[in-house]
């Protein structure tokens, strides 16, 4: 399970949205500008990391190709 934060948090929705289409994917809010992010497989530690990573980044990189300017952040 891995915590992330975006910068924006009018954008949460948004990437929660897009994480939970995954059906490998459970994405929770736990606050304003917070999702708890549970990929589920047989992942160890780093490899569940990575995972959670690259699916936010690809996210983030969506957004800022249209111009949006946010960051999510892997806690």
């Amino acid at each position: 399970m891995a915590l992330i934060r975006i910068s924006d948090p009018k954008l949460l929705a948004t990437l929660v949205a897009d994480l939970n289409m995954r059906a490998d994917v459970v994405a929770t809010v736990v606050a304003e500008d917070a999702v708890r992010v549970s990929i589920l497989g047989s992942y160890n530690g780093d490899a569940l990391r990575i995972a959670t990573y690259l699916r936010i980044r690809a996210w983030e990189a969506v957004q800022q190709s249209r111009g949006v300017d946010v960051h999510v952040e892997l806690e």
